[in-house]
């Protein structure tokens, strides 16, 4: 399905008049080039930790569509209503199978947990299987930095990650009212940016590190495997 598509679609869809998210948790732009940077880069599995109402997922469906089929998890602790991936997926007129809608309610280092387990050959070796991981999600520096390096052993070489609002803390994000739940260190913390600058950047299994959207989202590449030519002697 082509962006023009999913974007008219996303645009024509009339929430309740009582409801008071907002369909685009990631700005519209980088919906957009998130598609296109899938369908440029052929990433045919995909995987989102932290789905909220599931217009991000619906446009990577979108796209693994657009290059042929694919797969594409998207991962959460709650089935929001009125509003949620399954909804979004009936409006733009995706397959109802485009997504694979995972709800756990411990979250999804749980469900990495329980995925690595099911890859891994004698609880020894993991086989990887995702091109394409959007970590949105808790934005908490422990949850985070372990999602990533939960997610890091399911990335194909060559896989990448992006990682959303690292220039933001929980200060900024979080209602006023939720702040008495958090320490200043915890609230003033700038967390997903720890995950990117000392998780993601510092590890050696990865590289071509860049910012996108004015410092909004990180990414990172796992380095493709280089096959070794073998000399034989003359």
């Amino acid at each position: 399905m082509r962006y023009k598509d999913v974007s008219n679609s996303l645009k024509s869809f009339s929430p309740p008049a009582d409801w008071p998210g907002h369909l685009f948790m990631l700005p519209e732009e980088a919906v957009r080039d998130i598609y296109h940077f899938i369908i440029k880069n052929r990433l045919r599995s995909c995987i989102e930790l932290g789905t909220c109402f599931g217009t991000t997922a619906c446009a990577m469906a979108a796209a693994v569509e657009e290059i042929g089929g694919g797969r594409v998890v998207a991962v959460d602790k709650h089935l929001h209503q009125p509003i949620n991936p399954k909804v979004i997926i009936n409006h733009i007129g995706l397959a109802e199978n485009a997504i694979e809608i995972v709800i756990d309610e411990l979250g999804y280092n749980w469900y990495l947990a329980d995925l690595i387990r099911k890859q891994s050959h004698c609880g020894v070796v993991c086989k990887p299987i995702f091109d394409f991981c959007l970590l949105d999600g808790a934005h908490e520096w422990e949850c985070d930095a372990l999602a990533f390096y939960l997610v890091a052993k399911l990335l194909k070489p060559g896989g990448w990650i992006a990682i959303d609002d690292i220039n933001f803390n929980s200060r900024m994000m979080f209602p006023e009212e939720e702040h008495n739940k958090y320490t200043d260190r915890e609230l003033d913390a700038f967390q997903l940016r720890m995950v990117y600058e000392l998780a993601v950047r510092q590890h050696p299994d990865f590289c071509d590190f860049h910012t996108t959207h004015g410092g909004r989202i990180g990414w990172a590449r796992k380095r493709p495997r280089i096959l070794k030519r073998i000399l034989r002697p003359r």
